[in-house]
Protein backbone atom coordinates (compact mmCIF):
# COMPACT_ATOMS: atom_id res chain seq x y z
CA UNK A 1 0.00 0.00 0.00
CA UNK A 2 1.07 3.68 -0.58
CA UNK A 3 1.95 6.38 2.04
CA UNK A 4 -0.85 7.95 2.90
CA UNK A 5 0.97 11.25 3.00
CA UNK A 6 3.10 11.53 -0.82
CA UNK A 7 1.50 8.26 -2.13
CA UNK A 8 5.50 6.87 -2.51
CA UNK A 9 6.01 3.54 -1.59
CA UNK A 10 6.21 2.23 2.05
CA UNK A 11 8.15 -0.89 3.68
CA UNK A 12 6.78 -2.57 6.73
CA UNK A 13 9.05 -0.74 9.59
CA UNK A 14 9.78 -3.79 11.63
CA UNK A 15 8.60 -7.36 12.00
CA UNK A 16 8.35 -7.90 15.85
CA UNK A 17 5.87 -6.45 17.62
CA UNK A 18 4.67 -3.82 18.95
CA UNK A 19 5.95 -2.18 15.40
CA UNK A 20 4.66 -5.02 12.98
CA UNK A 21 1.36 -3.27 12.74
CA UNK A 22 3.39 -0.14 10.97
CA UNK A 23 4.99 1.61 7.68
CA UNK A 24 7.48 3.70 7.13
CA UNK A 25 7.54 5.59 3.46
CA UNK A 26 10.39 5.36 1.81
CA UNK A 27 10.77 8.78 0.29
CA UNK A 28 9.08 11.48 3.30
CA UNK A 29 9.57 9.44 6.29
CA UNK A 30 6.07 9.41 7.13
CA UNK A 31 5.17 6.37 9.54
CA UNK A 32 1.40 5.19 9.37
CA UNK A 33 -0.37 2.04 10.78
CA UNK A 34 -1.19 -0.46 8.43
CA UNK A 35 -4.78 0.17 6.98
CA UNK A 36 -6.59 -3.38 8.27
CA UNK A 37 -5.19 -1.68 11.55
CA UNK A 38 -6.72 1.25 11.71
CA UNK A 39 -9.97 1.98 14.51
CA UNK A 40 -13.77 2.40 12.89
CA UNK A 41 -15.36 5.37 13.22
CA UNK A 42 -17.26 4.23 16.74
CA UNK A 43 -13.83 3.19 18.16
CA UNK A 44 -12.12 6.43 17.71
CA UNK A 45 -15.48 8.60 18.58
CA UNK A 46 -15.20 5.83 22.06
CA UNK A 47 -11.90 7.05 22.51
CA UNK A 48 -12.18 10.40 22.01
CA UNK A 49 -15.47 10.62 24.45
CA UNK A 50 -12.40 9.50 27.28
CA UNK A 51 -10.14 12.42 26.99
CA UNK A 52 -10.69 14.47 30.21
CA UNK A 53 -9.49 18.33 27.99
CA UNK A 54 -10.42 20.69 31.02
CA UNK A 55 -9.96 24.02 30.13
CA UNK A 56 -9.95 25.60 33.48
CA UNK A 57 -7.21 22.85 34.44
CA UNK A 58 -4.12 25.39 34.79
CA UNK A 59 -1.81 22.80 33.46
CA UNK A 60 -3.82 22.26 30.35
CA UNK A 61 -4.61 25.69 29.83
CA UNK A 62 -0.51 26.74 30.20
CA UNK A 63 -0.17 23.52 27.43
CA UNK A 64 -2.84 25.52 25.44
CA UNK A 65 -1.53 28.26 25.83
CA UNK A 66 1.86 27.54 24.65
CA UNK A 67 0.37 26.84 21.25
CA UNK A 68 -1.63 30.11 21.03
CA UNK A 69 1.99 31.83 21.96
CA UNK A 70 3.43 30.34 18.68
CA UNK A 71 0.15 30.76 16.85
CA UNK A 72 -0.51 34.72 17.66
CA UNK A 73 2.11 36.36 16.77
CA UNK A 74 0.99 35.30 12.46
CA UNK A 75 -2.52 36.53 13.56
CA UNK A 76 -4.56 39.48 13.03
CA UNK A 77 -5.82 41.05 15.62
CA UNK A 78 -9.65 39.73 16.33
CA UNK A 79 -9.45 37.35 13.53
CA UNK A 80 -11.59 34.05 13.04
CA UNK A 81 -9.95 30.89 14.18
CA UNK A 82 -11.25 27.68 12.50
CA UNK A 83 -10.63 24.85 14.79
CA UNK A 84 -10.03 21.83 12.64
CA UNK A 85 -11.00 18.51 14.93
CA UNK A 86 -11.93 20.69 18.11
CA UNK A 87 -13.29 17.43 19.54
CA UNK A 88 -16.02 16.49 22.13
CA UNK A 89 -14.93 19.69 24.41
CA UNK A 90 -13.53 22.77 22.17
CA UNK A 91 -10.78 23.85 24.78
CA UNK A 92 -8.77 25.69 22.51
CA UNK A 93 -11.81 28.22 21.70
CA UNK A 94 -11.72 29.54 25.60
CA UNK A 95 -8.08 30.08 25.21
CA UNK A 96 -8.79 31.84 22.25
CA UNK A 97 -11.41 33.99 23.27
CA UNK A 98 -9.54 35.18 25.94
CA UNK A 99 -7.26 36.64 23.59
CA UNK A 100 -9.55 38.36 21.59
CA UNK A 101 -10.13 36.13 19.13
CA UNK A 102 -12.93 34.31 17.15
CA UNK A 103 -13.40 30.81 17.16
CA UNK A 104 -15.35 28.38 15.20
CA UNK A 105 -15.08 24.62 16.28
CA UNK A 106 -15.14 21.73 12.98
CA UNK A 107 -15.11 17.97 14.33
CA UNK A 108 -16.57 15.60 12.64
CA UNK A 109 -18.04 13.50 15.40
CA UNK A 110 -18.51 16.38 17.34
CA UNK A 111 -19.19 19.63 15.40
CA UNK A 112 -19.94 18.29 12.41
CA UNK A 113 -20.99 21.07 10.30
CA UNK A 114 -19.14 21.29 7.15
CA UNK A 115 -19.90 24.89 6.37
CA UNK A 116 -16.86 26.10 7.08
CA UNK A 117 -15.77 24.61 3.59
CA UNK A 118 -17.44 27.45 1.92
CA UNK A 119 -15.25 30.24 3.53
CA UNK A 120 -11.62 30.97 3.16
CA UNK A 121 -10.17 31.43 6.68
CA UNK A 122 -7.23 33.47 7.30
CA UNK A 123 -6.03 30.89 10.61
CA UNK A 124 -6.98 27.78 10.81
CA UNK A 125 -5.27 25.66 13.73
CA UNK A 126 -4.75 21.41 13.89
CA UNK A 127 -4.06 21.14 17.28
CA UNK A 128 -3.12 17.53 18.56
CA UNK A 129 -4.99 16.21 14.83
CA UNK A 130 -2.65 15.05 12.95
CA UNK A 131 -1.84 12.14 14.13
CA UNK A 132 -5.56 10.90 13.80
CA UNK A 133 -5.47 11.57 10.35
CA UNK A 134 -6.51 8.21 8.75
CA UNK A 135 -6.02 10.12 5.17
CA UNK A 136 -3.72 12.50 5.75
CA UNK A 137 -2.82 14.16 2.35
CA UNK A 138 -6.59 14.61 1.55
CA UNK A 139 -6.94 16.93 4.66
CA UNK A 140 -4.32 19.04 4.26
CA UNK A 141 -4.97 19.52 0.90
CA UNK A 142 -8.84 20.42 1.85
CA UNK A 143 -7.30 22.66 4.33
CA UNK A 144 -4.84 24.52 2.28
CA UNK A 145 -7.71 24.91 0.22
CA UNK A 146 -9.65 26.39 2.81
CA UNK A 147 -7.25 29.32 3.52
CA UNK A 148 -7.60 32.29 2.16
CA UNK A 149 -4.14 33.90 0.55
CA UNK A 150 -1.46 34.77 3.20
CA UNK A 151 -3.94 32.70 5.32
CA UNK A 152 -2.23 30.90 8.37
CA UNK A 153 -2.02 27.18 9.48
CA UNK A 154 -1.07 25.89 12.68
CA UNK A 155 -0.27 22.31 13.58
CA UNK A 156 0.45 20.50 17.25
CA UNK A 157 1.60 17.26 16.93
CA UNK A 158 4.51 15.61 18.12
CA UNK A 159 7.39 14.79 15.97
CA UNK A 160 8.27 11.02 15.49
CA UNK A 161 11.51 10.01 17.85
CA UNK A 162 14.59 8.52 16.45
CA UNK A 163 15.48 4.55 16.50
CA UNK A 164 13.21 1.97 16.55
CA UNK A 165 13.59 1.49 20.13
CA UNK A 166 12.82 5.32 20.88
CA UNK A 167 9.48 4.51 18.71
CA UNK A 168 8.36 1.23 20.00
CA UNK A 169 8.82 2.94 23.88
CA UNK A 170 6.96 6.10 22.68
CA UNK A 171 3.64 6.92 25.16
CA UNK A 172 2.56 8.62 22.02
CA UNK A 173 2.03 6.16 19.35
CA UNK A 174 0.44 4.01 21.90
CA UNK A 175 -3.21 5.80 21.69
CA UNK A 176 -5.57 3.19 19.55
CA UNK A 177 -6.54 6.55 17.88
CA UNK A 178 -2.96 7.52 16.37
CA UNK A 179 -2.33 6.43 13.37
CA UNK A 180 0.27 8.45 11.35
CA UNK A 181 3.18 10.16 12.68
CA UNK A 182 5.11 12.86 10.98
CA UNK A 183 8.85 14.57 11.42
CA UNK A 184 9.51 18.17 10.69
CA UNK A 185 10.70 17.73 7.35
CA UNK A 186 7.85 15.20 6.43
CA UNK A 187 5.31 17.27 7.44
CA UNK A 188 7.24 20.25 5.91
CA UNK A 189 7.30 19.10 2.33
CA UNK A 190 3.82 17.89 2.52
CA UNK A 191 2.75 21.44 3.31
CA UNK A 192 5.15 22.87 0.52
CA UNK A 193 3.42 20.72 -2.15
CA UNK A 194 0.62 22.17 -1.20
CA UNK A 195 1.96 25.95 -1.54
CA UNK A 196 2.18 26.69 2.30
CA UNK A 197 5.75 28.31 3.06
CA UNK A 198 6.55 27.21 6.85
CA UNK A 199 7.20 30.53 8.99
CA UNK A 200 8.11 28.73 12.55
CA UNK A 201 8.75 25.11 13.53
CA UNK A 202 9.93 24.14 17.43
CA UNK A 203 11.69 21.14 16.37
CA UNK A 204 9.37 19.05 18.12
CA UNK A 205 5.62 19.22 17.89
CA UNK A 206 4.49 23.00 16.57
CA UNK A 207 4.79 24.36 13.35
CA UNK A 208 3.26 27.52 11.26
CA UNK A 209 2.15 27.50 7.82
CA UNK A 210 0.87 30.38 5.38
CA UNK A 211 -0.19 29.96 2.27
CA UNK A 212 1.39 31.89 -0.49
CA UNK A 213 0.07 35.60 -1.72
CA UNK A 214 -1.19 38.72 0.25
CA UNK A 215 -3.93 39.15 2.41
CA UNK A 216 -6.85 41.23 0.92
Amino acid sequence: MPCRLCSEAVAPLASEPPLDGYERCESCGYVQLRRELLPTPEAERARYLLHRNDPAEPGYRAWLGAFMDAFEPYLRAGVEILDFGSGPVPALGSVAAERGYGYAPYDPFFAPDGDWRSRAWEAIAVHEVAEHLAEPAAAFAELAAALAPGGVLALRTRYQPEGLEGFASWRYRQDSTHVGFFSSDCLGRAMNRLGLIRLYDDGREIAIYRREGSRA
